[in-house]
Protein backbone atom coordinates (compact mmCIF):
# COMPACT_ATOMS: atom_id res chain seq x y z
CA UNK A 1 0.00 0.00 0.00
CA UNK A 2 1.22 3.50 -0.84
CA UNK A 3 2.59 5.32 2.23
CA UNK A 4 0.21 8.30 1.94
CA UNK A 5 -2.80 6.04 1.46
CA UNK A 6 -1.90 4.05 4.56
CA UNK A 7 -1.32 7.24 6.54
CA UNK A 8 -4.68 8.70 5.54
CA UNK A 9 -6.51 5.48 6.42
CA UNK A 10 -4.93 5.24 9.86
CA UNK A 11 -4.39 8.86 10.87
CA UNK A 12 -6.96 10.96 8.99
CA UNK A 13 -10.38 9.59 9.84
CA UNK A 14 -13.85 10.86 10.82
CA UNK A 15 -14.47 11.52 14.51
CA UNK A 16 -17.72 12.46 16.23
CA UNK A 17 -17.06 14.90 19.03
CA UNK A 18 -13.84 15.15 21.00
CA UNK A 19 -11.60 12.16 20.31
CA UNK A 20 -10.80 11.38 23.96
CA UNK A 21 -14.38 10.70 25.14
CA UNK A 22 -14.95 9.18 21.71
CA UNK A 23 -12.12 6.75 22.35
CA UNK A 24 -13.52 5.95 25.81
CA UNK A 25 -16.91 5.19 24.24
CA UNK A 26 -15.23 3.00 21.61
CA UNK A 27 -13.23 1.11 24.23
CA UNK A 28 -16.30 0.46 26.40
CA UNK A 29 -18.47 -0.53 23.41
CA UNK A 30 -15.86 -3.09 22.37
CA UNK A 31 -15.83 -4.54 25.89
CA UNK A 32 -19.64 -4.82 25.87
CA UNK A 33 -19.50 -6.60 22.51
CA UNK A 34 -17.30 -9.34 23.97
CA UNK A 35 -19.17 -9.56 27.28
CA UNK A 36 -22.06 -11.31 25.47
CA UNK A 37 -24.48 -10.72 28.36
CA UNK A 38 -26.19 -7.68 29.91
CA UNK A 39 -23.65 -5.41 31.60
CA UNK A 40 -23.98 -4.42 35.24
CA UNK A 41 -21.11 -2.00 35.80
CA UNK A 42 -18.36 -0.13 33.97
CA UNK A 43 -14.99 0.96 35.30
CA UNK A 44 -12.52 2.93 33.21
CA UNK A 45 -8.95 3.98 33.94
CA UNK A 46 -7.27 6.52 31.68
CA UNK A 47 -4.02 8.41 31.36
CA UNK A 48 -3.92 11.94 32.70
CA UNK A 49 -4.00 13.33 29.16
CA UNK A 50 -7.15 11.44 28.13
CA UNK A 51 -8.83 12.15 31.47
CA UNK A 52 -8.12 15.89 31.26
CA UNK A 53 -9.40 16.23 27.71
CA UNK A 54 -12.66 14.44 28.43
CA UNK A 55 -13.68 16.06 31.71
CA UNK A 56 -15.73 19.00 30.46
CA UNK A 57 -16.18 18.55 26.73
CA UNK A 58 -19.61 18.11 25.10
CA UNK A 59 -20.85 14.69 23.96
CA UNK A 60 -22.44 15.14 20.50
CA UNK A 61 -26.22 15.26 20.38
CA UNK A 62 -26.73 14.71 24.11
CA UNK A 63 -26.43 18.06 25.90
CA UNK A 64 -24.10 16.33 28.37
CA UNK A 65 -20.38 16.47 29.06
CA UNK A 66 -17.62 14.33 30.47
CA UNK A 67 -15.89 10.99 30.62
CA UNK A 68 -18.58 9.23 32.65
CA UNK A 69 -21.27 9.99 30.09
CA UNK A 70 -19.00 8.85 27.28
CA UNK A 71 -18.38 5.55 29.08
CA UNK A 72 -22.06 4.99 29.91
CA UNK A 73 -23.21 5.79 26.38
CA UNK A 74 -20.49 3.56 24.95
CA UNK A 75 -22.07 0.66 26.83
CA UNK A 76 -25.68 1.57 26.10
CA UNK A 77 -25.63 2.54 22.43
CA UNK A 78 -21.99 2.39 21.30
CA UNK A 79 -21.13 0.72 18.00
CA UNK A 80 -17.51 -0.44 18.13
CA UNK A 81 -17.39 -0.91 14.35
CA UNK A 82 -17.59 2.90 14.01
CA UNK A 83 -14.53 3.47 16.23
CA UNK A 84 -14.33 7.23 16.94
CA UNK A 85 -17.92 7.63 15.72
CA UNK A 86 -19.12 4.94 18.13
CA UNK A 87 -21.86 7.21 19.51
CA UNK A 88 -23.37 8.04 16.13
CA UNK A 89 -26.66 6.28 16.96
CA UNK A 90 -27.05 7.87 20.41
CA UNK A 91 -30.63 9.07 21.11
CA UNK A 92 -32.62 10.73 23.90
CA UNK A 93 -33.54 7.38 25.43
CA UNK A 94 -29.84 6.42 25.60
CA UNK A 95 -29.06 9.66 27.43
CA UNK A 96 -31.73 8.96 30.05
CA UNK A 97 -30.35 5.46 30.61
CA UNK A 98 -26.85 6.89 30.95
CA UNK A 99 -28.03 9.38 33.57
CA UNK A 100 -29.61 6.53 35.51
CA UNK A 101 -26.42 4.44 35.37
CA UNK A 102 -24.30 7.33 36.59
CA UNK A 103 -26.84 8.21 39.28
CA UNK A 104 -26.72 4.65 40.66
CA UNK A 105 -22.89 4.71 40.63
CA UNK A 106 -22.55 1.91 38.09
CA UNK A 107 -20.02 3.94 36.06
CA UNK A 108 -16.55 4.88 37.26
CA UNK A 109 -13.84 6.77 35.36
CA UNK A 110 -10.56 7.38 37.17
CA UNK A 111 -7.20 8.86 36.26
CA UNK A 112 -3.89 7.01 36.52
CA UNK A 113 -1.43 9.89 36.90
CA UNK A 114 1.46 7.55 36.13
CA UNK A 115 0.11 6.99 32.60
CA UNK A 116 0.61 9.64 29.92
CA UNK A 117 -0.27 9.92 26.26
CA UNK A 118 -3.18 7.79 25.05
CA UNK A 119 -4.15 5.06 27.51
CA UNK A 120 -7.66 3.74 28.20
CA UNK A 121 -8.52 0.60 30.15
CA UNK A 122 -12.21 -0.33 30.31
CA UNK A 123 -13.61 -3.20 32.39
CA UNK A 124 -17.26 -4.14 31.88
CA UNK A 125 -18.89 -6.64 34.25
CA UNK A 126 -22.03 -8.74 33.90
CA UNK A 127 -23.51 -11.28 36.32
CA UNK A 128 -21.26 -14.11 35.14
CA UNK A 129 -18.43 -12.59 33.13
CA UNK A 130 -16.15 -9.58 32.78
CA UNK A 131 -14.24 -8.14 29.84
CA UNK A 132 -11.24 -5.84 29.90
CA UNK A 133 -10.11 -3.83 26.85
CA UNK A 134 -6.97 -1.70 26.67
CA UNK A 135 -6.25 1.04 24.13
CA UNK A 136 -2.73 2.45 24.05
CA UNK A 137 -0.67 5.00 22.11
CA UNK A 138 -3.35 5.74 19.49
CA UNK A 139 -7.05 6.42 20.05
CA UNK A 140 -8.17 3.28 18.22
CA UNK A 141 -5.12 1.05 18.82
CA UNK A 142 -6.50 -1.90 20.77
CA UNK A 143 -3.68 -3.85 22.42
CA UNK A 144 -5.68 -6.18 24.68
CA UNK A 145 -9.10 -7.82 24.86
CA UNK A 146 -9.44 -10.07 27.88
CA UNK A 147 -12.53 -12.09 28.91
CA UNK A 148 -12.57 -13.55 32.43
CA UNK A 149 -8.82 -13.07 32.61
CA UNK A 150 -8.10 -14.88 29.33
CA UNK A 151 -6.73 -12.99 26.36
CA UNK A 152 -8.84 -12.91 23.20
CA UNK A 153 -7.25 -12.33 19.81
CA UNK A 154 -9.84 -13.06 17.16
CA UNK A 155 -11.86 -11.21 14.50
CA UNK A 156 -8.92 -8.93 13.84
CA UNK A 157 -9.88 -6.73 16.79
CA UNK A 158 -6.38 -6.60 18.25
CA UNK A 159 -4.71 -3.78 16.40
CA UNK A 160 -0.96 -3.52 16.86
CA UNK A 161 -0.23 -0.84 14.27
CA UNK A 162 2.95 0.93 15.31
CA UNK A 163 3.23 4.69 14.99
CA UNK A 164 4.31 5.97 11.61
CA UNK A 165 8.02 6.73 11.35
CA UNK A 166 8.85 8.89 8.36
CA UNK A 167 11.20 11.66 7.29
CA UNK A 168 10.67 15.04 5.69
CA UNK A 169 11.91 13.58 2.40
CA UNK A 170 9.22 10.89 2.70
CA UNK A 171 6.58 13.61 2.97
CA UNK A 172 7.55 15.26 -0.31
CA UNK A 173 7.98 11.95 -2.09
CA UNK A 174 4.45 10.93 -1.07
CA UNK A 175 3.00 14.22 -2.32
CA UNK A 176 4.57 13.81 -5.73
CA UNK A 177 3.05 10.33 -6.06
CA UNK A 178 -0.50 11.21 -4.97
CA UNK A 179 -3.21 9.07 -6.50
CA UNK A 180 -6.73 10.09 -7.43
CA UNK A 181 -8.04 8.02 -4.53
CA UNK A 182 -5.84 9.93 -2.09
CA UNK A 183 -6.95 13.24 -3.59
CA UNK A 184 -10.60 12.19 -3.15
CA UNK A 185 -10.00 11.25 0.48
CA UNK A 186 -8.34 14.60 1.22
CA UNK A 187 -11.28 16.49 -0.31
CA UNK A 188 -13.72 14.35 1.67
CA UNK A 189 -12.05 15.69 4.81
CA UNK A 190 -12.07 19.27 3.53
CA UNK A 191 -15.79 19.10 2.79
CA UNK A 192 -16.55 17.47 6.14
CA UNK A 193 -14.72 20.20 8.04
CA UNK A 194 -16.21 22.99 5.93
CA UNK A 195 -19.66 21.59 6.75
CA UNK A 196 -19.14 21.73 10.51
CA UNK A 197 -17.54 25.17 10.16
CA UNK A 198 -20.66 26.42 8.38
CA UNK A 199 -22.81 24.86 11.11
CA UNK A 200 -20.75 26.66 13.75
CA UNK A 201 -20.99 29.97 11.91
CA UNK A 202 -24.77 29.72 11.58
CA UNK A 203 -25.61 28.24 15.00
CA UNK A 204 -22.93 29.64 17.30
CA UNK A 205 -20.97 32.59 15.92
CA UNK A 206 -23.48 34.69 13.96
CA UNK A 207 -26.29 34.60 16.58
CA UNK A 208 -23.87 36.02 19.16
CA UNK A 209 -22.46 38.82 17.03
CA UNK A 210 -24.00 42.06 18.28
CA UNK A 211 -21.59 44.34 16.45
CA UNK A 212 -19.89 44.13 13.08
CA UNK A 213 -17.55 47.05 13.78
CA UNK A 214 -14.53 44.78 14.20
CA UNK A 215 -15.33 42.48 11.30
CA UNK A 216 -12.62 42.23 8.69
CA UNK A 217 -12.92 40.88 5.18
CA UNK A 218 -9.31 39.70 5.13
CA UNK A 219 -8.49 36.08 4.32
CA UNK A 220 -6.63 35.73 7.62
CA UNK A 221 -9.73 36.74 9.58
CA UNK A 222 -11.88 34.38 7.53
CA UNK A 223 -9.51 31.51 8.32
CA UNK A 224 -9.62 32.32 12.02
CA UNK A 225 -13.41 32.56 12.02
CA UNK A 226 -13.90 29.27 10.17
CA UNK A 227 -11.50 27.37 12.44
CA UNK A 228 -13.11 28.90 15.53
CA UNK A 229 -16.62 28.07 14.33
CA UNK A 230 -15.79 24.46 13.44
CA UNK A 231 -14.06 23.85 16.75
CA UNK A 232 -16.81 25.59 18.75
CA UNK A 233 -19.44 23.38 17.12
CA UNK A 234 -17.40 20.28 17.87
CA UNK A 235 -16.55 21.22 21.46
CA UNK A 236 -20.18 21.99 22.33
CA UNK A 237 -21.41 18.65 21.01
CA UNK A 238 -22.70 19.34 17.51
CA UNK A 239 -24.04 16.11 15.94
CA UNK A 240 -21.60 16.32 13.03
CA UNK A 241 -18.30 14.52 12.44
CA UNK A 242 -14.99 16.17 11.65
CA UNK A 243 -12.09 14.72 9.71
CA UNK A 244 -9.46 14.32 12.42
CA UNK A 245 -5.70 14.34 12.04
CA UNK A 246 -3.41 12.28 14.25
CA UNK A 247 -6.26 11.37 16.59
CA UNK A 248 -7.50 14.93 17.14
CA UNK A 249 -10.53 16.63 15.62
CA UNK A 250 -9.27 20.13 16.36
CA UNK A 251 -5.97 19.25 14.73
CA UNK A 252 -7.92 18.00 11.75
CA UNK A 253 -9.76 21.32 11.55
CA UNK A 254 -6.59 23.40 11.71
CA UNK A 255 -4.69 21.09 9.35
CA UNK A 256 -7.37 21.34 6.64
CA UNK A 257 -9.40 24.56 6.75
CA UNK A 258 -6.65 27.24 6.58
CA UNK A 259 -4.97 25.46 3.67
CA UNK A 260 -8.22 24.75 1.82
CA UNK A 261 -9.48 28.32 2.24
CA UNK A 262 -6.22 29.72 0.87
CA UNK A 263 -6.43 27.32 -2.07
CA UNK A 264 -10.03 28.28 -2.79
CA UNK A 265 -9.25 32.00 -2.46
CA UNK A 266 -6.46 31.80 -5.04
CA UNK A 267 -8.44 29.40 -7.26
CA UNK A 268 -5.87 26.63 -7.09
CA UNK A 269 -6.54 23.28 -8.73
CA UNK A 270 -8.21 20.41 -6.93
CA UNK A 271 -4.95 18.45 -7.01
CA UNK A 272 -2.86 21.38 -5.71
CA UNK A 273 -5.21 21.89 -2.77
CA UNK A 274 -5.14 18.18 -1.96
CA UNK A 275 -1.35 18.11 -2.09
CA UNK A 276 -1.11 21.13 0.20
CA UNK A 277 -3.55 19.67 2.73
CA UNK A 278 -1.65 16.38 2.64
CA UNK A 279 1.57 18.29 3.41
CA UNK A 280 -0.25 19.86 6.35
CA UNK A 281 -1.48 16.50 7.70
CA UNK A 282 1.92 14.86 7.30
CA UNK A 283 3.95 17.63 8.93
CA UNK A 284 1.44 17.77 11.78
CA UNK A 285 1.87 14.02 12.22
CA UNK A 286 5.65 14.33 11.93
CA UNK A 287 5.70 16.82 14.79
CA UNK A 288 3.26 14.83 16.96
CA UNK A 289 5.27 11.64 16.47
CA UNK A 290 8.14 13.39 18.24
CA UNK A 291 6.29 15.48 20.82
CA UNK A 292 3.65 12.89 21.74
CA UNK A 293 0.15 12.18 20.52
CA UNK A 294 -1.33 14.06 23.48
CA UNK A 295 1.10 16.56 24.96
CA UNK A 296 1.03 19.24 27.68
CA UNK A 297 1.08 21.88 24.94
CA UNK A 298 -1.76 22.64 22.52
CA UNK A 299 -1.52 20.32 19.52
CA UNK A 300 -4.00 22.15 17.30
CA UNK A 301 -1.71 25.20 17.37
CA UNK A 302 1.78 23.76 17.78
CA UNK A 303 1.42 20.74 15.48
CA UNK A 304 -1.51 21.38 13.13
CA UNK A 305 -0.89 25.12 12.83
CA UNK A 306 2.73 24.41 12.02
CA UNK A 307 1.79 21.82 9.40
CA UNK A 308 -0.82 24.15 7.90
CA UNK A 309 1.78 26.88 7.40
CA UNK A 310 3.81 24.51 5.22
CA UNK A 311 0.72 23.60 3.23
CA UNK A 312 -0.10 27.26 2.64
CA UNK A 313 3.45 28.03 1.51
CA UNK A 314 3.21 25.20 -1.00
CA UNK A 315 -0.01 26.71 -2.43
CA UNK A 316 1.79 30.04 -2.73
CA UNK A 317 4.50 28.18 -4.68
CA UNK A 318 7.15 28.63 -2.03
CA UNK A 319 10.22 26.42 -1.70
CA UNK A 320 10.95 23.75 0.92
CA UNK A 321 13.20 26.27 2.63
CA UNK A 322 10.32 28.74 2.91
CA UNK A 323 8.06 25.98 4.25
CA UNK A 324 10.59 25.22 6.97
CA UNK A 325 10.96 28.92 7.79
CA UNK A 326 7.19 29.26 8.13
CA UNK A 327 6.97 26.22 10.40
CA UNK A 328 9.84 27.35 12.61
CA UNK A 329 8.19 30.77 12.93
CA UNK A 330 4.90 29.20 14.04
CA UNK A 331 6.74 27.09 16.61
CA UNK A 332 8.62 30.13 17.89
CA UNK A 333 5.36 32.07 18.29
CA UNK A 334 3.13 29.40 19.81
CA UNK A 335 5.16 26.78 21.71
CA UNK A 336 4.30 27.03 25.39
CA UNK A 337 0.56 27.40 24.87
CA UNK A 338 -0.53 24.78 27.37
CA UNK A 339 -3.38 22.34 26.91
CA UNK A 340 -5.81 22.81 29.81
CA UNK A 341 -8.26 20.16 28.66
CA UNK A 342 -10.84 20.00 25.89
CA UNK A 343 -13.68 22.49 26.24
CA UNK A 344 -15.44 25.31 24.39
CA UNK A 345 -12.55 27.77 24.61
CA UNK A 346 -10.38 25.42 22.54
CA UNK A 347 -12.15 27.11 19.63
CA UNK A 348 -10.16 30.27 20.35
CA UNK A 349 -6.92 28.33 20.10
CA UNK A 350 -8.02 26.65 16.89
CA UNK A 351 -8.80 30.06 15.40
CA UNK A 352 -5.44 31.39 16.52
CA UNK A 353 -3.63 28.36 15.09
CA UNK A 354 -5.30 28.75 11.71
CA UNK A 355 -4.63 32.47 11.40
CA UNK A 356 -1.08 32.14 12.68
CA UNK A 357 -0.36 29.48 10.05
CA UNK A 358 -1.48 31.89 7.34
CA UNK A 359 0.45 34.86 8.75
CA UNK A 360 3.68 32.90 9.16
CA UNK A 361 3.34 31.53 5.63
CA UNK A 362 3.10 35.09 4.30
CA UNK A 363 6.13 36.12 6.35
CA UNK A 364 8.15 33.24 4.96
CA UNK A 365 7.18 34.12 1.39
CA UNK A 366 8.73 37.54 2.03
CA UNK A 367 11.84 35.97 3.62
CA UNK A 368 10.73 37.19 7.03
CA UNK A 369 10.19 35.29 10.26
CA UNK A 370 12.70 33.16 12.16
CA UNK A 371 15.74 32.23 10.09
CA UNK A 372 18.41 31.51 12.71
CA UNK A 373 18.94 29.65 15.98
CA UNK A 374 17.52 31.64 18.89
CA UNK A 375 16.01 30.56 22.19
CA UNK A 376 14.70 27.01 21.90
CA UNK A 377 14.53 27.37 18.10
CA UNK A 378 17.52 25.74 16.45
CA UNK A 379 19.03 25.83 12.98
CA UNK A 380 16.61 23.24 11.54
CA UNK A 381 13.04 22.10 12.07
CA UNK A 382 14.22 18.70 13.33
CA UNK A 383 16.54 20.20 15.93
CA UNK A 384 13.89 22.70 17.02
CA UNK A 385 11.40 19.88 17.61
CA UNK A 386 14.03 17.97 19.59
CA UNK A 387 14.49 21.05 21.79
CA UNK A 388 10.74 21.37 22.36
CA UNK A 389 10.61 17.69 23.29
CA UNK A 390 13.38 18.29 25.85
CA UNK A 391 11.45 21.26 27.28
CA UNK A 392 8.35 19.11 27.73
CA UNK A 393 10.19 16.13 29.22
CA UNK A 394 12.19 18.18 31.74
CA UNK A 395 10.24 21.36 32.25
CA UNK A 396 6.55 20.48 31.90
CA UNK A 397 6.21 17.14 33.66
CA UNK A 398 3.73 18.38 36.29
CA UNK A 399 1.52 20.59 34.12
CA UNK A 400 -1.09 17.92 33.36
CA UNK A 401 -1.35 16.81 37.00
CA UNK A 402 -1.77 20.42 38.13
CA UNK A 403 -4.43 21.10 35.48
CA UNK A 404 -6.37 18.00 36.59
CA UNK A 405 -6.13 19.12 40.23
CA UNK A 406 -7.60 22.51 39.28
CA UNK A 407 -10.39 20.97 37.20
CA UNK A 408 -11.29 18.43 39.89
CA UNK A 409 -12.02 21.28 42.32
CA UNK A 410 -14.99 22.28 40.14
CA UNK A 411 -16.66 18.87 40.20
Amino acid sequence: MHFLEEYLINEVKPALGCTEPGAIAYCVSLAVKYLAEPFESISVMTSKNVYKNGMFVGIPGTGEKGNEFAAALGAICGDSSLQLEALRSCCKDSVEKAREMIGTERVSVKCDTEQSGVYIEATVKGLAHSVRVVIKEQHTRVVLIERDGKRIADEGEIINRDSFDFSIDDIFAAIEEMTEGEIDRIHEGINMNLTIAQYGLEKIVLPKESSRSCESKSLGYKIRKYCLAASAARMTGAPLPVMSSGGSGNQGIVATLPVALVGMHFKKSRRSIAQAVAISHLFSGYIKSRLGRIAPICGCVTAAGTGASAGIVSLLEGSRRKMEQAMITVLSNTTGMMCDGAKESCALKAGLGGQEAYCCALLAMDDLGIDSAQGFIDATLEKSIDNIQLLMNKGMTEIDNTIIELLERRR
